[in-house]
C-alpha cells in the first residue's frame, strides 16, 4: 500500500489533544511522515521529532490556510491527510482512507469529512476528548460532494493529493481554504467526497474562536467575495 504524509497546523491550544492525535496517526502503517506547522513559534513542552514527526517553526502566524500551502510543499509523499489539532480521528483512519482506492482515482479531487460524523464539544466546557472507536458493524461511505460552499467542518480532516491542491490566496487566511480547494477541484472537473460512518470527536472552534482571530475573520468574509463566482 501507498504510504501517506500528514500535515497539522497549531497554535498549541491543547498539546493533550494533539499528543492523543499524534499517538493515533503514528501508529497507522501507511504514514509515513507527520509535518507539524507550529505557528505558536514557541517550543512545545511534551512533542519531540522523530522518525515520524518533524516539526516546522516559522518566524510569524501562517494562520491556517498559508501554513497548508507552505507544508504541502514540504512533504515527502503524493498522498497527504490535512487534519485540524483539535480533532481525533479512529485508529487507523489513514489505512482505512487508502484501502478504498478513492485517491487512486484519476477522478478525485479532495475526500473530506461528512460533517453529520463529527462529535461536537464545546472548548468552554470540553475538560478531555477520548478517541472514538469504530463500531464492529461500521460501513464506510464516501459520498460525492456536488457543492464547494455547504463544508461546515468538512475541512477538519481532508485527503487529497499534491497535483490537486491549489495554492489558497494570501488574503484568505483562517477560513474558506476548504471552499477554495473544492471550488477549484469542481472547475477542473473533479469530483470531491465526504467521509461518512467512520467516528470523530472535536473541539469546535478550539483556536479559531479566539478574540485574536475575529478580525482576521472579517476579512476573509469580505475578500472571498473575489473567488467564487
Amino acid at each position: 500500500m501507498d504510504k501517506i504524509s500528514v500535515l497539522i497546523p497549531t497554535i498549541q491550544k491543547n498539546e493533550k489533544v494533539l499528543t492523543k492525535l499524534l499517538k493515533i496517526l503514528k501508529k497507522d502503517k501507511v504514514v509515513s511522515e507527520i509535518l507539524i506547522i507550529n505557528n505558536a513559534i514557541k517550543n512545545f513542552e511534551k512533542i519531540i521529532p522523530d522518525e515520524k514527526v518533524k516539526i516546522y517553526t516559522p518566524n510569524e502566524n501562517y494562520y491556517v490556510n498559508y501554513a497548508w500551502n507552505i507544508g504541502v510543499k514540504l512533504l515527502e509523499n503524493e498522498k497527504f491527510l490535512i487534519i485540524n489539532d483539535d480533532i481525533l480521528c479512529c485508529e487507523n483512519f489513514c489505512s482505512l482512507i487508502l484501502e478504498t482506492g478513492i485517491l487512486d482515482k484519476e477522478t478525485t479531487g479532495l475526500v473530506g469529512l461528512n460533517p453529520a460524523s463529527i462529535a461536537q464539544n464545546s472548548r468552554e466546557t470540553v475538560k478531555d476528548i477520548s478517541v472514538p472507536k469504530i463500531d464492529k458493524h461500521f460501513k464506510l461511505f464516501l459520498e460525492p460532494m456536488p457543492n464547494y460552499m455547504m463544508t461546515g467542518d468538512w475541512g477538519s480532516a481532508y485527503f487529497g493529493k499534491k497535483q490537486n491542491y491549489y495554492s489558497i490566496p494570501v488574503d484568505l487566511k483562517i477560513i474558506y481554504g476548504d471552499n477554495y480547494l473544492l471550488y477549484k477541484n469542481l472547475q477542473n472537473g473533479k469530483t470531491n467526497y465526504k467521509i461518512s460512518g467512520l467516528p470523530f470527536n472535536h473541539i469546535h472552534s478550539l483556536s479559531s474562536a479566539s478574540p485574536e482571530f475575529s478580525a482576521v475573520i472579517a476579512s476573509d468574509i469580505k475578500n472571498s467575495k473575489k473567488y467564487f463566482n
